[in-house]
């Protein structure tokens, strides 16, 4: 078993955490019940915020996240206010439902994390939504190139697959390595494909299937070089890791509020750089649409939506907010750091996560000789009542994040221990 103290040392060696995120740091906090800093039980009382079963663990994030308690009441609060007094509602003033407003509480809020402007935040309803804005809004020419990755979501790779079907033009799919080896052989796979005709990078910053970390300040830097735009797919990343859309130099960038961020489901976001916002025309046309004042609500505003759910989302920020990111950030790295740490140990075990720490975070995918990732997943269950998921058929996919503990994992470990001596 990995010894705590030194393994605490060690964890915290990439460089993962932002000085912004640091300074947002708070000393005391709002929320009921939330532990001082220096509380010895500090994460075992931040558990105690959330609703989550004790007889049993939940290790998806990269799926979806749990919500805490506070973020459950409010939202559910806010329903229960449009179920009773809707006929208060008089048309003036704070709307009564979601989709029309420009909510400059909750863009200012993401928009802050992630080091951009409010009116280049615009809101949406997941990830895949917020890709498919980009991938359906441009003009690209018919003969376009548009470079993903191999290991692309869904979501993140059909918005360009459909537009080039409608319009002409190719999605390349890049290789990376499984596990990839290093930032430089992954910026090496992605300078060598482009070409002449490339006019679209859009790749994920974490990849959900491996949790890699790629180089994509790196890459960004390299296409605008050459006029290329760049779009990140952050599924995995807001909440998780630290994101500065300003120094990575990215032209869009998409994620959501559901998993790292623990806000109900129904809720995207996509920051567009203000140079290049105008650029995309909306896949949803509203009363804002040719609001080139706000390029942000242009793109937000979509119609009648469930307000509640974005009550959530801010509730789910404000949480984030007064832990202090980079607090959180750290602690997702030393679960996952010790999760890896102690599979390392195993016989058998065989990664897809990259071990350098400074390509990884809380997310952690691996296999062991003779079981397939659904196999995996059902012992996990039967055996200890524990809930990460199967990856890509031969895999495991183990998210950590600060609801989970040292102790979960030392029970997960032992499953594997057991397994690898069948």
């Amino acid at each position: 078993m990995p010894n705590r103290r030194s393994f605490l040392r060690s964890a915290f060696a990439a460089p993962l955490f932002s000085t912004a995120a640091a300074a947002q740091e708070p000393q005391t906090s709002a929320i009921p019940g939330l532990p001082r800093l220096d509380d010895p039980a500090y994460w075992s009382k931040i558990r105690d915020q959330f609703p989550l079963s004790r007889d049993k663990v939940f290790f998806n994030n990269g799926t979806i996240g749990a919500m805490p308690t506070v973020v459950v009441n409010r939202m559910v609060e806010h329903i229960r206010k449009i179920a009773a007094d809707i006929a208060e509602w008089d048309y003036r003033g704070p709307e009564w439902i979601g989709g029309y407003g420009d909510y400059p509480g909750l863009r200012g809020k993401i928009a802050k994390l992630l080091n951009a402007d409010e009116k280049e935040i615009s809101l949406t309803e997941n990830n895949t939504c917020s890709m498919s804005y980009v991938g359906s809004g441009l003009d690209l020419p018919r003969d376009a190139e548009i470079l993903i990755t191999d290991q692309e979501h869904p979501g993140g790779q059909s918005p360009w697959l459909n537009a080039v079907k409608r319009h002409g033009g190719t999605v390349v799919k890049m290789v990376i390595p499984k596990p990839m080896n290093s930032a430089e052989e992954a910026f090496d796979i992605v300078r060598k494909s482009i070409t002449p005709r490339t006019k679209v990078i859009a790749i994920s910053h974490m990849i959900s299937a491996s949790g890699a970390i790629l180089p994509v300040k790196e890459i960004c830097a390299e296409a605008r070089s050459r006029g290329i735009l760049t779009v990140l797919d952050g599924a995995q990343t807001a909440g998780h890791i630290a994101i500065d859309v300003k120094d990575i130099g990215c032209d869009a960038y998409v994620g959501c509020f559901h998993k790292w961020l623990l806000a109900p489901a129904g809720n995207g976001f996509l920051y567009l750089r203000a140079e290049r916002n105008a650029e995309v025309w909306p896949s949803i046309a509203s009363g804002n649409w040719d609001n080139h004042s706000d390029n942000g609500y242009r793109l937000s505003q979509r119609g009648t939506g469930n307000l509640s759910v974005l009550v959530g989302a801010e509730a789910a920020m404000d949480f984030h907010n007064q832990i202090g990111p980079a607090r959180v950030q750290q602690r997702i790295k030393y679960l996952g750091e010790y999760l890896r740490d102690g599979l390392r140990r195993i016989p058998k075990v065989k990664f897809y996560t990259p071990l350098d720490p400074k390509l990884n975070a809380g997310i952690t995918v691996y296999g062991i000789d003779g079981m397939n990732g659904a196999q995996l997943q059902d012992a996990m269950w039967n055996r200890g009542r524990l809930r990460p998921r199967a990856s890509s058929g031969i895999a495991l996919r183990h998210s950590t994040h600060i609801f989970n503990s040292t102790d979960e994992i030392d029970r997960s470990l032992a499953i594997m221990r057991d397994l690898a001596k069948a």
